[in-house]
């Protein structure tokens, strides 16, 4: 019987080139399976509302709104025509609905807003602070003093003047922290080498890169006061000042910082799960935070290259109970059929405010608190 022939080995570098082809696959798909469910994809949103909404005509791209003690200024800008100017407009809120006036600016300011912010100073004087794409490379945030001559049924606005940096890679979010000090997001990092920041962006979603920053600008210069942020978005400062509130989009999170008020420094101090990618966050007189959220990131994407898509969204409010616990309850939640890609709730005596990303529309509502929600997920 002739002897058995012994199975010849593979040599040991290409066993082990074998596994770490086997290992990357996996960890690849991995990794796509926990993009997509973090991103939210296949999830719907069921339609609740805590009282009653009125859908209102509005300016393209009601962004993000300012609360002023009898209505709202509201940035627009066209975002499906980056090209064409945007501007501020007064929400007048002394009647249901309320009549979108456009605010007159400089002839010479050409605006392509994005957040807003209201400051207002203990001897009650108010400064907006507003981030301007001048284009994709140049961004700058413009000052205003608001007035309210007597018996002037608009706010006027008077342009103090721009702040630019090199560190406004791409503002997003803003929040006033004095007349000329503030606070805004980059909701991406710049280019790397030869990879433009456009090229870079996209990498950063795919990957889920943390290489948001947040910026303060305490009127003289601007210095990164926290970083490796995943798609930074909203901020806000807390009513006592003392704490620093940033939405991070990608990671479904509301950031905490401790705040530092006389060097403007920040120290993380915790964070919140949501259950959908927060945009802008606004605080209400009784101190409670309104946060709109992306329940389904792709679904946004879909809407933000075809307008006949729909993207679902939530206004979630978190206010703390009597134990100082932090709450999260559901305001509202729509799959898309009352407005699409939400992007900002302001909440004042019983009226909510809704606006969007891009659609030429406002949602009024009345809200019933006791009907909201207790842990959305």
């Amino acid at each position: 019987m002739p002897p058995r022939r012994r199975r010849e080995e593979k040599p040991l570098p290409r066993r082990l080139m074998r596994f770490w082809w086997r290992f990357l696959v996996v960890a690849l798909v991995l990794y796509v399976g926990y993009t997509i469910w973090l991103g939210g994809a296949y999830r719907s949103t069921e339609p609740f509302v805590a009282g009653q909404c009125e859908a209102v005509a509005a300016p393209p791209g009601p962004e993000d709104m300012a609360q002023l003690a009898d209505g709202a200024i509201v940035a627009s800008q066209d975002r499906r025509n980056r090209d064409a100017p945007g501007g501020l407009y007064f929400y007048d809120m002394s009647s249901r609905p309320g009549r979108f006036t456009k605010l007159d600016l400089p002839a010479s300011l050409v605006l392509h807003p994005h957040g807003i912010s209201l400051f207002t100073a203990p001897d009650g004087q108010m400064f907006l602070h507003v981030i301007n794409h001048r284009s994709a490379e140049r961004h700058t945030v413009e000052i205003f003093s608001v007035q309210r001559p007597a018996g002037a049924a608009l706010p006027v606005l008077r342009h103090r003047g721009s702040v630019s940096s090199d560190l406004f890679v791409h503002p997003n979010g803003i929040a006033a922290a004095g007349p000329e000090s503030f606070y805004l997001t980059n909701d991406r990092g710049s280019g790397l080498g030869f990879i433009s920041q456009r090229w870079m962006h996209m990498v950063e979603n795919l990957l889920q890169l943390a290489r948001s920053t947040v910026v303060y600008h305490d009127g003289r210069g601007a210095r990164v006061v926290a970083q490796d942020i995943a798609f930074a978005n909203g901020i806000e400062i807390s009513a006592d000042g003392g704490t620093v509130l940033v939405g991070s989009t990608q990671w479904r999170m509301l950031l905490a910082y401790t705040r530092e008020p006389q060097s403007g420094m920040l120290l993380r101090s915790g964070s919140l799960a949501l259950p959908g990618g927060a945009d802008n966050i606004r605080r209400d007189a009784d101190g409670n935070l309104w946060v709109a959220a992306h329940p389904n990131a792709f679904a946004f994407i879909g809407h933000a290259m075809d307008a006949g898509k729909e993207s679902p969204s939530m206004i979630l409010r978190l206010a703390r109970d009597s134990r100082g616990v932090v709450q999260t309850e559901q305001a509202f939640g729509d799959p898309g059929t009352l407005i699409s890609g939400a992007s900002v709730g302001l909440h004042r005596q019983g009226r909510l405010l809704i606006g969007a990303v891009f659609q030429p529309t406002v949602l009024d509502c009345l809200l019933d608190e006791t009907k909201l929600r207790e842990n959305a997920d």
